[in-house]
């Protein structure tokens, strides 16, 4: 019956498909009445942020490709994504910030008396962080094996409406995807860094910059480690885009 009614929820929604990925062409405030339905309704439920490094990805992953697809929300985060899709499809693409929307959940759930839960980041105290698992979201040895299970009992134990993961991808898209029907969850959020810029350390860039695009320049300017991911996002990905449109 529930998947019945995911196939419904999701064939009534606008998608824009790129690079094979499905993501929602939604608004902010529709993406938020939507969870807060599952909730209410205990339809148990994931959702995952796009952006266009992720894209690039899945292009390469078939299984996170599906992974991704799979997901009851794939929310567009990511300048680039809204040029995609103009150019591939003539049409407008709605992003949406994945530290707003990230904002916007708190506060829905303290409106709601949710309970909320945090797995992965640096910039907080965890049970267990991304560091702990390969690129498929799978403990890397027995010992790392042990502290998952701990970390599954420990969030069966609380039982929180959301469960935010910050593993980085592709790794917390995996993990979800293969943890969610074991957890006593409403539903899980793929997150990225977005941990590291709400509670630190990461810096915000300016609003400027957000709203130019050009918030892919200033993490490179900030964190310099991250070249070759900043590359797949301003570089890869446009030619793919352009390769798929006309190949």
């Amino acid at each position: 019956m529930l998947k019945k009614q995911k196939k419904v929820l999701k064939s009534s929604r606008n998608h824009v498909n790129i690079l094979g990925v499905r993501l929602d062409s939604t608004s902010q405030a529709r993406v938020l009445a939507l969870l807060e339905d599952f909730i209410v309704r205990g339809q148990k439920f994931s959702v995952f942020t796009a952006n266009p490094e992720l894209l690039v990805m899945a292009a390469k992953d078939q299984n996170l490709k599906e992974i991704v697809n799979s997901a009851d929300l794939v929310i567009p985060d990511g300048i680039g994504l809204k040029y995609a899709a103009k150019f591939l499809h003539r049409t407008d693409l709605n992003v949406i910030p994945g530290r707003k929307l990230f904002l916007k959940l708190l506060a829905l759930a303290r409106k709601n008396n949710w309970k909320v839960f945090f797995l992965g980041g640096k910039g907080i105290k965890n049970v267990t962080a991304g560091s702990v698992l390969d690129e498929n979201g799978e403990p890397k040895t027995a010992k790392e094996a042990k502290i998952q299970k701990e970390v599954i009992q420990k969030i069966s134990e609380i039982k929180p409406d959301l469960l935010f993961v910050g593993f980085g991808m592709p790794k917390q898209e995996k993990w979800i995807f293969k943890n969610l029907p074991r957890l006593a969850v409403g539903g899980a959020i793929a997150v990225g860094g977005t941990f590291n810029y709400v509670f630190g350390p990461a810096k915000l860039p300016p609003v400027w910059m957000e709203k130019g695009g050009l918030e892919w320049l200033w993490r490179l300017l900030h964190e310099p480690k991250r070249v070759l991911r900043i590359l797949n996002a301003v570089i890869i990905f446009p030619l793919k885009v352009f390769w798929y449109k006309f190949h």
